[in-house]
């Protein structure tokens, strides 16, 4: 692998491929938004920075709902929900071979059409206008195998923290924020680049597992329940300042009820839900030798099981500032 290459990949083209994964990824509704800068293993410097700023535009549909056996139902959600996501993303480099990233996302969820038959049919202002801070996320980074130093491939572990409390209270809408939990997991990421031309390419897997808080206390059972997710992206280009690629997203809540056996008159009515999604999309990444990167994305749901349908885009600005000069007694 070139020298020139690696040291291209690592530092920016590759940790940019990921910059604008969690606005990609978030599925409003009963799927849980999620928030990633850092896609992949690879981390940066320590004591260095980045930043990422973008904007996110996601369309409703539909609803895949699963009443008993079968393949679920599909209801269209009158003219459709809209949503507006701005999302800032800070990443930190604690020590070596160690990251930290804070998600912050503020959104406004519209019914286009919110006396529509679907949303009065789930009363409990079902689709009105919900707008404030979504979901808050943190997660630390530890590269365990690093490329750089021999590996065949780039391995790293973490772990994530995620705020959502205060998105409790519109949880019963299908326009909320989040489902009032705190949530807790683990992740392990895997990856591998290289040259190409006189660009470069990367690729990587995550996997992780996160628990919820329960809504209903400590003594009832789990609601919502735990939830896998998972999330793979290959990039490549043949110069330095340009690559593009696809990028597939799986989620899924293995526990819950389908949505016919529901209460649909309980405020955690989506939260009881199990669910699943796969949503595939692709990603532009336009680097300039500031090193600012323009991150475009797209994504369209391919699966969906007591999960809406959602066509996504989204873009937005990665920043990375020049190295600090090391001091004396550094």
């Amino acid at each position: 692998m070139p020298p020139r290459s690696l040291t291209s990949v690592h530092p920016a083209a590759r940790r940019a491929a990921g910059l604008a994964l969690g606005a990609a990824l978030a599925a409003p509704v009963l799927s849980p938004r999620t928030a990633a800068a850092g896609s992949g293993p690879w981390v940066i410097s320590p004591q260095d920075w980045s930043l990422y700023a973008g904007v996110e535009s996601q369309r409703i549909s539909e609803l895949a709902l699963k009443d008993g056996l079968g393949d679920p139902s599909v209801v269209q959600v009158d003219d459709g929900i809209e949503t507006t996501t701005a999302q800032a993303i800070l990443s930190y480099g604690l020590r070596k071979r160690v990251e930290l990233e804070l998600g912050v996302p503020r959104s406004r969820v519209d019914a286009n059409r919110p006396g529509g038959d679907v949303c009065a049919s789930l009363g409990a202002k079902a689709c009105a206008t919900t707008k404030g801070f979504g979901v808050v996320s943190g997660r630390g980074k530890v590269l365990l195998a690093d490329e750089l130093l021999g590996s065949p491939v780039s391995v790293a572990v973490g772990a994530e923290l995620r705020l959502g409390q205060h998105t409790g209270p519109t949880r019963a809408r299908i326009t909320n924020l989040g489902e009032g939990t705190t949530d807790l997991g683990g992740f392990v990421a895997v990856g591998r680049s290289g040259g190409l031309k006189d660009g470069s390419w990367s690729a990587h897997l995550d996997a992780g597992w996160r628990y919820r808080s329960s809504n209903l206390g400590a003594d009832a059972d789990p609601l919502p329940g735990a939830e896998i997710v998972g999330e793979a992206e290959l990039f490549a280009g043949t110069k330095a300042w340009w690559s593009l690629g696809p990028t597939v997203s799986y989620w899924e809540r293995p526990e819950g009820v389908d949505f016919g056996e529901g209460d649909l008159t309980d405020i955690d009515r989506f939260g009881a839900l199990n669910g699943r999604a796969v949503r595939v999309g692709g990603k532009l990444l336009l680097r300039s030798p500031s090193r600012t990167t323009l991150v475009l994305s797209g994504s369209q749901t391919m699966v969906a099981r007591n999960n809406p349908r959602v066509l996504s885009y989204g873009a937005g600005l990665a920043f990375y500032p020049e190295r600090r000069a090391p001091r004396r007694g550094d």
